[in-house]
């Protein structure tokens, strides 16, 4: 093979490359667009009203796959008792911003206790099954006492 065809070969192999890395990209985009905060809300509120109520193993429902490998229902239970006890009595819940990265997102959650204490957390999410599951949560230092927390309330 001579030179012009190795460097025609080559600029052939390098613009595909391009083009494919063009083209995931723009897909890449359109799926993030794609991602309704609300349908993300609605697990995180579902799965807080059955740890309010004390219902662990419904809850447990809402966790990711990689969650559920890792804990059964029992230890799901018992992780968030000890890890996450604020959870359990969660009156009121703000959100922040969404961030989505194709089948995963991430999310700021505010849990407001009955005494109108906020604590901040952090919510990732992943896309499994044609559902959104909780993969995690990530607890932030509490609110001040008294800060206000402006913004929208959903």
């Amino acid at each position: 093979m001579n030179a012009r065809a190795k460097i025609t070969l080559l600029t052939f192999f390098f613009a595909m490359c391009g083009t494919v890395a063009l083209i995931t990209a723009w897909l890449q985009q359109r799926a993030d667009e794609n991602v309704k905060p609300a349908d993300l809300y609605v697990v995180v509120e579902r799965q807080l009203g059955d740890l309010r109520g004390g219902d662990f193993m419904h809850a447990y429902e809402y966790a990711s796959q990689a969650i559920q490998a890792r804990y059964s229902e029992e230890q799901f239970a018992a992780m968030v008792q000890t890890q996450y006890p604020g959870l359990t009595n969660v009156c009121r819940v703000e959100y922040g911003e969404v961030r989505a990265h194709g089948s995963h997102a991430t999310m700021q959650v505010y849990l407001v206790d009955p005494d109108g204490g906020i604590m901040p957390c952090v919510y990732m999410m992943v896309h499994e099954g044609g559902l959104w599951h909780i993969d995690g949560a990530r607890l932030m230092a509490p609110f001040p006492p008294n800060m206000r927390m402006d913004g929208t309330t959903l």
